[in-house]
């Protein structure tokens, strides 16, 4: 690298002749750097630096030494006769004094000090400008096309014809365009051609007249130039330093254009009525085009001779249609591509776009520049099945509208960095260890792993490297996760940030009051980590939350039954916006109906355990055969002077109720709240008064479990936390939930809130993995102890649409239910010094 630095400079500026303007730039440049780091250590106040130049008490401004600099450096090179080291030391001075001079560029305009002013933003934008000049001359660019002091009429036309484009330019006001365009003449020309901005000269005389034309001038500006600016500030302001706020106080952004919504003319809507009905079947046709690609190059890579055959054709006058190439990489990106095209990712849209048109302009150049190609009716039939994919992509542009998360691509490009790292040293060593033509050599070693990281072909080849046949296949595979975990990352779905709003939430708890009694886990609605999707008339909502990129609904939609199929539509339109796979857990039966209406699918997900609590008081009484172990052990746990204390919320003392949400904090055995759908996720909030908390005490009065219930409709009664100190064990939560049964005033029935896996679907899921085994014995130790309340066994759905998404709408469930935790590095919180060891959360 050093080498080649070396040669361009020799070659390119100093043989050329170039080297004072070389050292004027580095001058001018190193200048505003210093100039800045100072003033800026000037106005922070640091002792260390050494200040402004004030002799007599007068600030001397730095444009005054770059004055005199500029003096020294211009007519000193006019002036002395010496070598070419004299020259260069001129160009040096002359090149700091316009550093000095151009950053108070804005001083000299305004004759006033605005350095820290938002017009002190033009002494940035002329150093910029000053040095991208300069740094066109240094490579050769001569203004207007070539023109150095005209030798014939030709490149006075020339010329005239440019400077003529950035006048308009200029007219336009497109400054910086018109400007560069002075040495980059296709700037000026593609400014000239393009729309003027709203406020310009040109828009004012052309464009009065016109609205349309002025309303699409105006949607540009809000679209692109506005970003634009935003992002040269902050570059500029990184740099140079933030301008000081005004002294009327903070500023307020410039009020935004006003744009003219105006219909459309005769020649859009004519185009707009033939691309319609060709939008939706070209999308479905690139869909399930890549979808076939990515079948074909993982069969016939798997067939040897095959592959070798295509491969072959392909190196020589053949070529194949758009990622038609034998092998597991060109599988995968087909197949990523088609999943993310189907869920109508606009970044996937991007990406195949830009892919199909540089491969059909190579294919057109192939058969425009060799012959031999021409004659071969296959690379005919390729190129039109590109062109055709390519067509199909232009004409569905508007399809593909679902925008990917922000900071996805630099995410992206972090992830191709690091991960790029990663594969190529892992690559190298293994090249290294393998190679086996000695003398081993690390350079040839990772030359050869990055051809083959960054190509995976065998189109480039190193003769001093010989590896066997399993190392190309792991760095091919390396190549592939790699590309993979790219593109994962650049269309990477919204995460779905938005949460429930203190208006939202009031609203629920409106419709809970009326509607509640229909579901038993309707009040869990109310979890402040969910989103929630109204219909346009606020009479009845899904809630949800994005887990994996599933929008994960629970339980039944809130409000008015006959309103859930409109609120189901919007919360799939809401999916479909951001590309969220929609599923449902632990539907009830009359919502299973309605989302099966709406094109989902239904699977068991188990029976919920329910208590009427008239006929558990009665049999309780009689001393029924089916409670008889329940009554023993309420009767040696009451034996024991165990008490039960039963309270709503607000009738606890806010002190009171932080004891004991510190103690069931100390319980959890898991450190998240566990039960997206089952789990009201806090303790002790004030805006849940109604809700019941049953405390059980020891003989000395020392609480040993806690244990609390949500409302279900006016009547009912939904367990939520469940916990209890282990040294205790399980029974004090026993004779809690008897003693509610028994004593709870008001209280018709009351929802264990348990999901218990029954029949076939528990001996599949007693075949999981052995993670969950240990999850799956809990389940059923708690079904067995439910069980001897005699409850009555609701059913209860988890919903999806499509059989391909079921495993990653499983995992989701998983995730959010609890039975799955992601790795965490954040530490659980100790226990209170006066309780036992964590316990299982019940609930």
């Amino acid at each position: 690298m050093v080498d080649w630095l070396a040669d361009a400079y020799r070659t390119r500026i100093s043989d050329t002749g170039r080297e004072p303007l070389f050292l004027l730039l580095v001058g001018l440049i190193g200048s505003f750097l210093f100039i800045r780091f100072s003033t800026r250590m000037i106005r922070r106040g640091v002792k260390w630096w050494p200040g402004n130049v004030q002799p007599g008490g007068l600030h001397i401004h730095h444009v005054v030494f770059g004055q005199a600099m500029m003096l020294i450096g211009g007519i000193g090179s006019f002036a002395v006769r010496g070598g070419p080291l004299a020259h260069d030391v001129l160009a040096v001075i002359f090149g700091i004094g316009c550093g000095l001079v151009l950053d108070e560029f804005a001083l000299v305009l305004h004759l006033k000090d605005v350095y820290w002013s938002e017009q002190g933003r033009q002494s940035v934008d002329a150093v910029i400008l000053a040095v991208s000049v300069i740094g066109l001359l240094l490579i050769g660019q001569a203004p207007l096309g070539g023109y150095v002091g005209g030798e014939s009429y030709r490149q006075y036309v020339v010329a005239g014809l440019l400077l003529g484009f950035v006048v308009v330019c200029l007219a336009k006001g497109k400054v910086w365009t018109g400007l560069l365009g002075v040495m980059v003449p296709l700037l000026a020309v593609v400014g000239a051609l393009r729309l003027a901005r709203p406020g310009s000269p040109w828009a004012r005389w052309r464009y009065t007249a016109r609205p349309r034309r002025m309303a699409r001038a105006e949607r540009r500006e809000d679209r692109i130039h506005r970003r634009v600016v935003v992002w040269k500030t902050k570059v500029m302001d990184a740099v140079a330093g933030a301008p000081l706020p005004s002294p009327g106080g903070p500023r307020t952004a410039a009020p935004r254009p006003t744009i003219v919504e105006l219909p459309p003319s005769r020649i859009e809507t004519l185009l707009e009525d033939v691309l319609r009905p060709l939008r939706q079947p070209g999308a479905a046709f690139t869909v399930w085009y890549l979808r076939v690609v990515s079948a074909v190059n993982a069969v016939t890579g798997v067939i040897a001779p095959f592959r070798d055959r295509v491969r072959a054709a392909s190196d020589g006058e053949y070529f194949t249609a758009f990622l038609v190439s034998p092998g597991f990489t060109g599988a995968v990106l087909a197949l990523v591509l088609s999943v993310s095209l189907r869920r109508r990712k606009r970044a996937a849209w991007v990406v195949t776009t830009l892919l199909t048109s540089g491969y059909a302009l190579l294919c057109a150049a192939g058969v425009a520049l060799l012959p031999d190609t021409r004659g071969h009716p296959f690379n005919w039939v390729s190129l039109a099945l590109t062109a055709l994919v390519l067509v199909a992509l232009l004409v569905s542009r508007t399809v593909f509208n679902v925008r990917g998360e922000r900071g996805n691509v630099a995410l992206g490009l972090s992830v191709f960095v690091v991960g790029g790292a990663v594969a190529i040293g892992l690559g190298t060593l293994l090249v290294h260890a393998t190679d086996e033509l000695p003398p081993r050599q690390w350079g040839a070693s990772l030359r050869y792993t990055l051809l083959r990281v960054l190509t995976v072909s065998g189109l480039f080849d190193l003769p001093e490297i010989s590896v066997p046949g399993w190392t190309d296949l792991a760095i091919n595979v390396l190549s592939v996760a790699l590309m993979l975990v790219v593109l994962l990352a650049f269309f990477r779905s919204p995460r779905g940030r938005d949460r429930l709003l203190p208006a939202d939430e009031r609203r629920l708890r409106a419709l809970l009051r009326v509607y509640g009694r229909r579901d038993s886990l309707g009040y869990f609605a109310l979890r402040r980590d969910k989103a929630v999707v109204w219909t346009p008339e606020r009479d009845a909502a899904v809630l949800y939350r994005v887990v994996n990129g599933v929008a994960l609904a629970s339980g039944d939609p809130v409000g008015d039954r006959t309103a859930w199929a409109r609120a189901v539509g919007h919360w799939l339109a809401t999916a479909r916006r951001h590309a969220w796979v929609p599923a449902v857990t632990n539907a009830g039966p009359a919502a299973a109906v309605v989302y099966e209406a709406a094109g989902f699918r239904a699977l068991p997900a188990g029976d919920e355990a329910v208590v009427e609590v008239a006929g558990f008081r009665t049999a309780f009484a009689e001393g029924a055969l089916a409670l008889a172990g329940l009554r023993q052990a309420h009767a040696v746990v009451g034996g024991a002077e165990y008490s039960a204390v039963l309270r709503r919320y607000r009738e606890i003392s806010p002190e009171e109720m932080r004891r004991l949400a510190r103690l069931a904090d100390a319980w959890r055995r898991h450190p998240a709240e566990r039960g997206f759908s089952v789990a009201l996720g806090r303790l002790g909030d004030a805006a849940d008064g109604g809700c019941l908390l049953a405390e059980c005490r020891d003989p000395r009065g020392r609480t040993c479990a806690v244990v609390t219930f949500v409302p279900w409709g006016t009547d009912g009664l939904t367990l939520d936390v469940l916990r209890y100190d282990r040294e205790s064990g399980r029974s004090p939560v026993d004779f809690l939930v008897t003693e509610v049964l028994l004593r709870a005033a008001a209280v018709s029935r009351v929802s264990l809130n348990f999901t218990a896996f029954r029949g076939a679907l528990s001996s599949r899921l007693r075949r999981a993995p052995l993670r969950l085994l240990a999850r799956l014995g809990h389940v059923a130790a708690r079904e067995r102890a439910y069980s001897a309340y005699a409850p009555r066994w609701q059913a209860r759905y988890l919903l999806y649409e499509r059989r391909t998404d079921l495993p990653r709408v499983a995992a989701a469930n998983a995730i959010a239910e609890g039975f799955l935790t992601p790795p965490r590095l954040r530490r659980r919180p100790a226990p209170a010094p006066d309780q036992g060891p964590p316990a299982e959360d019940g609930a």
